[in-house]
């Protein structure tokens, strides 16, 4: 008898979840979304109003985070796309209806990462959803997975026009930084900034639109540091 009233219970309960719930919101892609550091990444959910009638939802954009460098986040609702850095927006949407809201991220060239949560309210009902996205390096390509140290291999052809390629060891999973100087100390390309899994990796630096010169590559990884000199002639 005491089980029977158990589940009565949980069962009104849910019943009275399912009347109080007047809209639901589910992120559609993975918890992180991979993409290109010279595209904007975008990560979608959707929302259903289960009223029978038009309601107004609060939608705000919290616990944001953006990598250095890159662009402020951005929104589009089922009716029009706003700016980035705008988080705070109410948006209209019919009954039984299931719309599509998508986040925007702008990595502007720059390997990283960013995140935010979408909360979503109307009346008493808020639900979160998270999202985040991550570049993936242009060019890079794992040759070996048993390395014993780290090193930093001269960049190849050198000289070269434009394009070249930089190969590079790591012992261990660390967070790796491979950036490209010009002469006088300024960072023209970050090529790689984020973890890696132990092996020996080949990545592809473009020098299109640098001038001709002589331009340094600084590996980082934990305590360990090298720099190597490269010349880009055209």
């Amino acid at each position: 008898m005491k089980k029977y009233l158990i589940a009565s219970i949980l069962l009104i309960g849910l019943s009275v979840n399912c009347i109080y719930s007047q809209f639901t919101f589910v992120r559609i892609d993975p918890a992180v979304v991979h993409g290109s550091a010279d595209s904007i990444i975008k990560s979608h959910g959707v929302v259903k109003n289960t009223t029978s009638s038009t309601i107004t939802l609060n939608i705000s954009i919290i616990n944001r985070y953006v990598s250095p460098g890159w662009d402020s986040i951005g929104i589009c609702d089922w009716h029009l796309c706003y700016g980035a850095g705008t988080y705070n927006i109410t948006s209209s949407i019919v009954p039984g209806v299931f719309e599509t809201l998508y986040v925007y991220f702008y990595p502007n060239g720059i390997q990283g990462n960013g995140h935010c949560t979408v909360s979503i309210n109307y009346q008493s009902t808020t639900i979160n959803q998270d999202f985040a996205v991550q570049t993936d390096p242009l060019g890079i390509t794992q040759i070996s997975s048993i390395i014993k140290e780290f090193s930093l291999g001269q960049n190849y052809p050198n000289p070269f026009n434009p394009a070249t390629k930089i190969n590079f060891s790591i012992p261990k999973s660390d967070h790796i930084s491979l950036r490209v100087y010009d002469i006088l100390g300024r960072e023209v390309k970050i090529l790689v900034n984020e973890s890696l899994t132990p092996g020996e990796y080949e990545i592809d630096f473009d020098g299109k639109g640098l001038s001709s010169g002589m331009y340094y590559y600084s590996l980082r990884a934990g305590e360990y540091v090298d720099v190597k000199k490269m010349v880009l002639v055209k």
